[in-house]
């Protein structure tokens, strides 16, 4: 079977009209983004007034939009620049290998200083948390259960992470693939790895599509610029979330499923399966989509549409219905108002997710949304939302991605949640590929004028990316700055104040192999100094302030007692 080509499109408009049109919409967007992030704040309300989407939209946003509308106009100015970006884009192409590893360095040693290796929202936390229960060879996490509730705090109980209090287990709510991923990462404590090595496979992705799409090795030079050059993209690319994760698999889904074998269909499946097990389906599911869809719709391509199919099954059964099935025996004993709780199976979770999750967008869904699309323009290198609506020919791997793309945005529409934590709009992260792509293909078969405006583009992402990563690493810092901080060595127990500020049970984090300290939810200070002296006699309060208290134990105690207190409620059950 032949591999389909691309279609031809209608007379379309002058190069010179379209880069023209570029930018001019690109500069005054550009401009327009700093004054609405900062106009969108609620008076001289502090930051901390703010949930946390919008407080990353009105502060950290403004922020990342005036330093591309600075890095923009230094490109511009600086015709020597662009010269040098284009001639990166060529070597870059005819070095697709070396890019991808001196990428992965990269971010790898971003993912350890600038991201500081730490989960910062419960989206990162739970899976990493699950991924240390895996590298220890148990499903779940297993800790005291008289300690539960101030290991796990209440209101993520059953909603996050599903507990169960006759037990002392701990396990993820999100679908295990992520935390398999992780688990042997964490057992040599390398779990920040994991996605720079994501974001190093969907580079290569990118590489592929674009040149394989083209046939020019330029193309994929210039996709991997621009995807290196647009925060979205990297900074996710140095987070714990599942999204980089996904974006990777669902390219290598898609890269497999158009090369013309059943064989490769098949492995495609494989690799969507653990795509839909990630966190959740409904990332790839929209991704795979169109595929699906672009398959069944000729019968010469029905072979490859049922290989595909078989591959799915494995994994799927495996990691989604197995692990239905197990949280099913994980009785939450507090789940969260609204959402299913542990020990319900599949079809409670399927009733949930349509009845609570979808709804017909309300006046702040709609606002939410307005602010994720201005996320996708800041987020990006500038102008490079632009390019998806080039008028031009293009072929089916464009054509998918540029569906799946527009598929999740449109369905993200009726989702309630605004996305709370995220860098960049990080529910459109899982096919926000197609722009990199897009943007290659398009400059690889360019005129000079419009090459040049890719290659100032790619110059301002790359000139304004270091300010996106210093704001991460702020964020990142402040949030920890609420949480005492003990020593590299001895054995401590740290309470963590809730009444600080918002989001402040995030921090209280406990991998159930690391012994050397233990994070629990502040109680008030009587009811701290009652459970120190009943659970771990001797042990020295060193620091109390309005963040909570820090505890020195004698050596070995926070191990042993620990154990002997699940080894007492185990005896119990």
């Amino acid at each position: 079977m032949a591999r389909p080509t691309g279609r031809l499109s209608a007379a379309s408009p002058k190069p010179e009209t379209i880069t023209q049109v570029l930018v001019a919409g690109t500069v005054a967007l550009c401009c327009v983004a700093p004054l609405l992030t900062s106009l969108s704040r609620s008076g001289q309300a502090p930051r901390e007034a703010y949930l946390i989407f919008e407080r990353l939209f009105f502060f950290n946003d403004y922020a990342g939009s005036l330093a591309m509308l600075v890095a923009l106009v230094v490109a511009l100015a600086l015709p020597k620049v662009q010269q040098a970006v284009i001639g990166l884009a060529t070597w870059v192409g005819e070095h697709p290998g070396a890019t991808i590893a001196a990428a992965f360095v990269t971010l790898a040693a971003c993912s350890r200083f600038v991201y500081m290796a730490h989960p910062l929202s419960m989206d990162e936390y739970a899976p990493w948390m699950q991924a240390h229960a895996f590298a220890q060879g148990h499903l779940a996490a297993h800790y005291p259960p008289q300690l539960l509730d101030a290991i796990v705090p209440k209101e993520f109980q059953g909603y996050f992470i599903g507990v169960n209090h006759s037990t002392g287990e701990a396990a993820s709510k999100y679908w295990p693939g992520l935390a398999l991923m992780l688990a042997p990462f964490v057992w040599l404590d390398l779990g920040w790895c994991l996605n720079p090595a994501f974001g190093a496979l969907a580079l290569a992705m990118i590489y592929k599509l674009a040149s394989e799409a083209t046939g020019q090795r330029v193309a994929g030079g210039w996709a991997m610029l621009a995807a290196l050059a647009s925060p979205q993209f990297t900074v996710n690319a140095i987070s714990l979330y599942a999204m980089p994760g996904e974006l990777a698999l669902n390219l290598l889904f898609l890269w497999l499923l158009l090369r013309p074998s059943a064989k490769s269909a098949f492995a495609a499946g494989l690799v969507g399966g653990l795509a839909l097990a990630m966190h959740n389906p409904v990332p790839h599911a929209l991704m795979a989509a169109p595929a699906l869809v672009w398959l069944a719709w000729d019968r010469q391509r029905w072979p490859w549409l049922a290989a595909a199919l078989a591959g799915y099954v494995p994994p799927a059964a495996i990691l989604l219905l197995g692990w239905v099935s197990y949280l099913s025996g994980v009785e939450a004993a507090v789940a969260r108002t609204g959402a299913p709780a542990a020990h319900h199976g599949l079809l409670d979770v399927v009733s949930y997710f349509f009845g609570s999750v979808l709804m017909v967008p309300t006046d702040d869904m709609v606002l939410a949304r307005w602010y994720a699309t201005w996320k996708v323009w800041i987020w990006g290198c500038p102008g490079l939302l632009f390019v998806l609506f080039i008028p031009r020919s293009k072929g089916i791997a464009e054509r998918l991605l540029l569906a799946a793309f527009a598929t999740t945005f449109l369905f993200f529409l009726f989702v309630r949640f605004d996305q709370g934590h995220g860098w960049g709009y990080r529910y459109i992260h899982t096919a926000w590929a197609a722009l990199p792509v897009a943007a290659g293909i398009w400059l690889a078969t360019a005129r000079d004028a419009s090459r040049k405006w890719g290659a100032t583009m790619i110059a301002a992402g790359l000139l304004a990316t270091p300010v996106f990563m210093w704001q991460t690493h702020q964020t990142i810092a402040e949030t920890l700055s609420w949480r005492l901080s003990p020593p590299a060595t001895g054995e401590w127990v740290v309470f963590v104040a809730e009444d600080t500020g918002r989001y402040r049970g995030d921090l209280v984090q406990n991998a159930s192999d690391r012994t050397g300290r233990l994070h629990l939810v502040s109680r008030g200070e009587a009811e701290d100094n009652a459970l120190m002296a009943r659970q771990f006699p001797g042990a020295v309060r060193l620091e109390r302030d309005r963040r909570g208290s820090l505890w020195r134990l004698p050596e070995g105690m926070l191990a042993e007692k620990l154990r002997a207190m699940s080894v007492r409620a185990a005896g119990a059950r």
